[in-house]
């Protein structure tokens, strides 16, 4: 008989951190090991040592954050925005009030009036008139300072892409950006911007994004990390 499913201390793989539970049986002689949005569930026998299990999940370290990352995904786009709701916002969070007067961030608060539309709706399109002023000064920025001539920049609600950049020299960026923290926006805008120099990932164009963006491996963990939240709506 199976003995109850107990916490553990959260596990860390592959960089990211997630809920673990042990549920250990005398009948069984495998390991098994079930991620949803609950965390990692390991299924094991009663006597296999703790320190031999968790070896074993660090070589399915990969496996466990990709099926994490997506469990997280799901579950932030199955709830919607409502009053109270806090919302990403520049990488800090803003408080949701609905309000009958203009839409307006005053502060750390988010007044909303969606009329007789929905209230995701009526978000998507705050957030979209915000996006492409506060782009512009940045992708300007980064153009300046590699040297290349200002793009065109235009939005993009792609779902599984940030940016893009066309061999015309057009930039898009996800609205949903500006969901992120200035940091995982820049390395997004500055990414793009030195595909206007190298349209690939070649060891020219990590030398060049190296130098225009040191920082740029952090940010691009962050955004991996943290992209799931800005998916909601």
């Amino acid at each position: 008989m199976s003995r109850p499913a107990l916490p553990q201390a959260p596990l860390t793989c592959a960089g990211q951190t997630l809920p673990y539970w042990l549920v250990r049986s005398p009948r069984r002689r495998t390991i098994g090991l079930k991620v949803d949005e609950r965390g990692l569930t390991v299924f094991a026998p009663a006597s296999l040592p703790v320190a031999h299990l968790e070896t074993l999940i660090q070589t399915r370290a990969a496996w466990i954050r990709t099926k994490w990352t997506e469990c997280c995904q799901k579950s932030a786009l199955r709830v919607a925005p409502r009053e109270g709701a806090l919302l990403p916002y520049l990488g800090r969070a803003v408080r949701l009030s609905l309000d009958s007067g203009p839409t307006r961030l005053e502060g750390e608060v988010l007044y909303l009036n969606p009329g007789r539309d929905d209230i995701p709706g009526t978000l998507r399109r705050w957030y979209q008139a915000q996006a492409l002023p506060f782009f512009l000064p940045r992708v300007a920025q980064y153009a300046e300072r590699l040297g290349v001539p200002l793009p065109a920049v235009a939005l993009s609600n792609a779902r599984r892409r940030w940016g893009s950049c066309h061999a015309r020299g057009m930039i898009r960026l996800n609205w949903r950006l500006l969901k992120a923290s200035p940091a995982e926006m820049d390395y997004v805008i500055a990414h793009e911007v030195t595909h206007l120099r190298h349209m690939n990932h070649g060891p020219e164009f990590r030398k060049t994004l190296q130098h225009l963006y040191p920082d740029h491996a952090e940010a691009h963990r962050t955004l991996r990390e943290r992209g799931f939240l800005y998916q909601a709506f």
